[in-house]
């Protein structure tokens, strides 16, 4: 039976925030080289690159990574650096919400909803 610390693993959490740092990465350029194949920077032409499905697919699946992240970001700072555990929880809780909201509004935006 695989234990509880074992899924919470230090090892696990830092390869995981390398892959989503890869997939980030690779949207950015995805996105800059969608950008610089515009001919003007019209509305028109700024809503056809978030239109096609594949993109609102892989730009939605990179938010859930970049708030994954964040998470673990925040749960790294502050198991490091916040001693006290009541501010360490709100402090988690703080960012739990926050990523979550940002998702919610991200998908709202790109979706149109």
């Amino acid at each position: 039976m695989i234990s509880s610390k074992a899924l919470r693993s230090g090892t696990t959490e830092w390869v995981y925030q390398r892959i989503s740092n890869i997939a980030i990465c690779l949207w950015g350029v995805i996105f800059i080289s969608l950008i610089l194949t515009l001919d003007t920077a019209s509305y028109s032409e700024w809503k056809e690159v978030f239109s096609p499905v594949w993109f609102k697919v892989y730009s939605s699946i990179t938010l859930v990574m970049v708030c994954i992240n964040s998470i673990l970001a925040g749960w790294q700072i502050g198991t490091d650096y916040i001693k006290p555990r009541l501010i360490n929880i709100i402090y988690t809780i703080v960012i739990v919400l926050g990523s979550l909201a940002y998702s919610i509004l991200g998908m709202s935006i790109l979706w149109g909803l």
